[in-house]
């Protein structure tokens, strides 16, 4: 594991990002992964879905009902590889449990953190601008993802489990951190690997695992989504399988929904919602043209200084 993890940081530390800025919005809905690029610098976008979900758990004898908004908003800052991230749920629950019902209403969980593009493979900016058959096409090396790190804290998150009558006596302030993997082997075609490990150095620690793959449809609005959720943990374990679609209305604004469900009884779990992602801040061009700008006057004074004028 050690020659695992210094490997990692080598491929990191030996190569030099590239961000990817977008005209077009890049969001993670309407999944649960987390994409490897950055918005860009000083660009500020926000991504949220109302969702519903139903479970029961047979052998606890416990059914659930919950109504629930998650958010997200990102920034850029320093570089373009790098932005803050934060996000949360704010959930209504209904817990049913021999013939007793209880309600809650509050934040299941609030997160802050950060992430940083370390390596974006060179090839994907490397287009051939004579042939669109060329850049189309699939290529092995076009499955060399980009590599994402996130860290972050979680504050305040309760009721983890959801089928849980008590999940009280974890730490308020505990660690979260996603290794993010992103390639597109064909020009429409997305594939996200999300490796996360949640509520670590706790008792509470949970594992586990997204694989997100997309499809954007060749009116270059309509995208769906396929994706599995591997998770374990002490407490828990589940795997989830979701799917959706999204519509682009603007370059700044999307929609999307998706449907979810799980493969077990303990609990069964059925899932769906709706939400939008929107970029409600864009001077990413204006940082442009100023260095742009600033390397023209650099490059005017360097021709001043060796040629005369």
């Amino acid at each position: 594991m050690r020659k695992i993890l210094f490997f990692f940081f080598l491929l990191m530390l030996t190569n030099v990002a590239s961000a990817q800025y977008t005209d077009i919005i890049n969001s993670n809905k309407p999944g649960r992964s987390m994409g490897a690029y950055a918005v860009g610098r000083k660009v500020a976008q926000m991504e949220t879905d109302i969702f519903y979900e139903t479970n029961k758990h047979e052998l606890l004898d416990i059914s659930q009902d919950n109504i629930g908004l998650n958010y997200m908003v990102r920034y850029g800052v320093w570089r373009d590889q790098f932005e803050i991230v934060g996000d949360g749920t704010f959930l209504y629950s209904n817990r049913s449990t021999e013939g007793i019902s209880e309600s809650r209403l509050g934040f299941q969980r609030n997160t802050i953190g950060v992430k940083y593009l370390f390596y974006d493979p060179l090839f994907l900016s490397n287009k051939n601008i004579y042939s669109w058959k060329a850049n189309a096409e699939f290529r092995w090396k076009k499955l060399i993802p980009a590599i994402s790190l996130y860290f972050g804290i979680n504050v305040l998150e309760k009721n983890r489990y959801l089928y849980e009558l008590m999940n009280d006596s974890y730490a308020a302030f505990t660690p979260k951190a996603i290794i993010a993997l992103q390639s597109h082997p064909l020009q429409e075609v997305a594939l996200v690997l999300n490796l996360v490990g949640n509520n670590m150095a706790s008792i509470h620690a949970q594992y586990s695992y997204i694989f997100t793959l997309t499809h954007n449809l060749y009116d270059d609005r309509w995208s769906i989504f396929l994706e599995n959720e591997g998770i374990t943990s002490d407490y828990y374990k589940d795997s989830l399988i979701r799917m959706g679609a999204t519509y682009l209305i603007d370059e700044r604004f999307q929609i999307n929904a998706s449907v979810g469900a799980s493969w077990k009884t303990t609990p069964t779990r059925y899932l769906g919602g709706i939400g939008i992602s929107y970029r409600f801040y864009d001077r990413y061009k204006d940082i442009e043209y100023i260095e742009k700008k600033k390397a023209r006057d650099k490059q005017n004074k360097e021709d001043a200084r060796i040629f005369g004028f």
